[in-house]
């Protein structure tokens, strides 16, 4: 049961995966947890979207273990 690293690239598609992945799996059954809006999340990651790109980079990264998402980071 080894974990799998794999860089994304920032589509659209991609980054959905990205920002459900604390909704849908991780904090799912918590009562606490307060989702964040997916729309300004994804536009946030986005290099088209979020000017601040303009002079910045990033990664993202989707661990997967039996081709289900299992973690996340944006180093």
């Amino acid at each position: 049961m080894a974990v799998e690293i794999r860089e994304i690239q920032p589509t659209k598609r991609n980054l959905l995966k990205f920002v459900h992945f604390p909704i849908d799996t991780l904090y799912r059954d918590s009562k606490y947890y307060v989702p964040p809006l997916v729309t300004d999340e994804i536009n946030t990651l986005r290099p088209d979207k979020n000017p601040a790109f303009d002079f910045c980079e990033s990664a993202y990264f989707l661990a997967y273990r039996d081709g289900e998402i299992v973690g996340r980071i944006a180093p």
